[in-house]
């Protein structure tokens, strides 16, 4: 191969590389969100653990700022539900 041949085969590699990365780079997104989806629903453990309950208290803080004593109300009451109180009102 020449240099001339060479150069032309880079220079259409580089024109159906640059013609193809808007669709390359969709394509990558929707399989990555796709995968996350998939990853978020097999995630899922079946047993509350300390990350849940954390994110209760979290939440439960910060109605209790915004002045909301029935949305702490009842994030006792899901916190009682978590930690396997079985006296939790209902």
């Amino acid at each position: 191969m020449t240099l001339d041949v060479v150069i032309r085969v880079v220079a259409g590699l580089a024109a159906v590389a640059l013609v193809a990365a808007p669709a390359v780079v969709g394509l990558s997104n929707k399989a990555k969100a796709f995968l996350a989806a998939r990853a978020v629903e097999g995630a899922v453990s079946p047993a509350p653990g300390l990350a849940d309950m954390r994110l209760v208290l979290d939440l439960a803080a910060r109605l209790k700022a915004a002045g909301c004593p029935d949305g702490v109300a009842l994030c006792q009451q899901l916190l009682d539900v978590l930690l396997g109180n079985k006296q939790a009102k209902k």
